[in-house]
């Protein structure tokens, strides 16, 4: 099995971004059926987005990129 500690995944690999897929897409079927308005729907784009761009600042915040070679600036 793959180690994933410190790996950066694409966004279509994360369980985050396909909720929020899920919640809009729901959302649409909700105002295909009459149940939701559109503003509901709207507001739902904005929210899955908003859950995926905080997503992708969480990963960005706590990579840490390997080293690349020697590390040892002191000579």
């Amino acid at each position: 099995m793959k180690k994933t500690t410190n790996v950066r995944l694409p966004w279509y690999r994360q369980k985050t971004a396909w909720t929020a897929i899920a919640a809009f897409v729901t959302a649409l079927g909700a105002y295909a059926e009459g149940s939701l308005g559109l503003t509901g729907v709207i507001s739902a784009g904005f929210a899955a987005l908003a859950l995926v761009f905080v997503r992708q600042g969480i990963e960005a915040s706590t990579y840490i990129p390997p080293e690349r070679g020697d590390a040892d600036i002191t000579g």
